[in-house]
């Protein structure tokens, strides 16, 4: 779980896989600029629990499709 003000570097394992299944939502995260990678990164590393963390990645997909 991240602390308040603390950010990773990279994608969470979980969405990668997502976005790898995915090309055109992959191309549309790539364009994104680095604070919304980042926010979309963020949402899923914050879960406390690997299911949860899935979930997350699952929503984050969504909202990259859309």
């Amino acid at each position: 779980m991240l602390k308040k003000g603390e950010h990773i570097e990279g994608t969470p394992a979980e969405l990668q896989a997502q976005l790898d299944q995915e090309p055109e939502a992959n191309s549309f995260f790539e364009a994104l600029s680095k604070s919304y990678k980042q926010s979309y990164s963020d949402l899923v590393v914050s879960a406390r629990h690997g299911e949860t963390r899935k979930v997350r990645a699952c929503k984050a997909m969504i909202m990259l499709r859309d």
